[in-house]
């Protein structure tokens, strides 16, 4: 059987895709799905920022959320975000969400098996060899592994992070709004910073992030996270859940895939935000207009995301200067919060404002970093 599309790696840009595909006039073509794992784990958090939940966020009746965050450090900012919500996704609900949505459509097919290979045959369809020696066929590839089509730019800046969910015997979190970055002082060779999402008063998400372009010894982020917590919150605490990866952050395309029958997704499809790492609420654009072009019967050679050139140009600004000089970044976020309403730089950060009130955020900066970092432009 050839299917009509193939989504190999099913993760939130996967998942997200197959919703949209089954809420249009495609919903009725044959899909096979394919990942290495069941999908049974809570594995990540996922977050975003919006008036109201995103159309795959799970539970929409009942949705974990902000009205408020904070950044810390030499000085404390407090921001409300007016009318947006700063929502939070466990990774086990949105995928328990997906897989029930998908479990009584007989043109779905769910294989728990690893790609090692693929090839395309003289029809042009896609030929998937799996780890059991299985051999898939189909005429599009909605691809998420980075190893099948695409590799990460050499000597790139990574978001490098580990966190804890923990649970402590005593209140000690301010559970009405979040700590987006609370900063690591005296930074010089790297920017870092620590992120804590409090669900109630004893529970929260506690992170520690850092901005570098080798990873960091697992052993040292453990150490740090680990005395930040009994420093500033608590010694007596439980670990309930841990999270750990590695976000690329660039501009620079990871793909240079021409076949219009092979699309990437999520963070190789161009979803995440160069310059903070967020990628949710991308992918969920990202896949309506993937959906849109679909039906339309689109030829276009590339249907990644494709940013607008300012937005680019802020970026790597803002790489440039992690990359050169990371001490300087603490007050250029702190700066961007105190002196603007939150709800706009989020707005900003979603790349959903226009020139005018973005000339209105950048306006009220200091210049002298920022003139450094055009003078020595380079592209991140």
């Amino acid at each position: 059987m050839t299917y009509d599309f193939i989504i190999s790696g099913l993760g939130c840009a996967g998942f997200s895709f197959l919703y949209y595909l089954l809420d249009s006039p495609l919903k009725d073509q044959n899909v096979l799905v394919i990942d290495a794992s069941k999908k049974d784990q809570n594995d990540r958090t996922w977050c975003y920022w919006s008036p109201t939940p995103l159309d795959t966020h799970p539970n929409k009746d009942n949705p974990t959320f902000w009205n408020s965050i904070a950044l810390s450090g030499k000085k404390n900012t407090v921001s409300s975000l007016k009318n947006l919500k700063y929502y939070h996704i466990k990774s086990s609900d949105f995928y328990q969400q997906m897989l029930e949505m998908i479990s009584d459509k007989p043109n779905i097919k769910f294989v728990n098996d690893r790609i090692v290979g693929v090839q395309t045959t003289s029809e042009g369809n896609f030929e998937l060899l799996t780890a059991t020696e299985s051999v898939f066929s189909g005429k599009k590839i909605i691809n998420s592994i980075p190893q099948l089509n695409g590799e990460l730019p050499e000597d790139v800046l990574k978001q490098i992070f580990l966190g804890w969910k923990i649970r402590t015997k005593d209140p000690v979190f301010d559970s009405k709004q979040i700590t987006l970055m609370d900063f690591v002082p005296n930074q010089s060779d790297a920017f870092s910073f620590f992120y804590i999402l409090p669900y109630n008063e004893r529970e929260a998400l506690v992170e520690y992030t850092l901005y570098d372009k080798i990873d960091i010894d697992t052993t040292e982020m453990i150490s740090k996270l680990r005395n930040y917590i009994e420093t500033k919150f608590s010694k007596d605490f439980d670990i309930t859940f841990e999270e750990k990866g590695s976000i690329p952050m660039s501009t620079k395309a990871f793909s240079t895939s021409t076949n219009p029958n092979w699309i990437n997704v999520g963070t190789i499809g161009g979803c995440t935000k160069p310059s903070t790492g967020y990628t949710y609420h991308t992918i969920q654009k990202h896949s309506k207009q993937l959906i849109n072009e679909l039906v339309n019967g689109s030829t276009k050679t590339n249907l990644s995301w494709n940013r607008p050139f300012r937005f680019k140009f802020y970026d790597n600004i803002l790489l440039n200067i992690a990359s050169r000089w990371p001490e300087r970044l603490p007050d250029i976020f702190q700066e961007m919060f105190s002196r603007n309403p939150g709800d706009q730089v989020l707005k900003f950060l979603n790349e959903e404002t226009n020139f005018f009130e973005e000339l209105n955020i950048l306006r009220k900066l200091s210049f002298g970093i920022f003139i450094k970092s055009l003078l020595n432009y380079e592209q991140h």
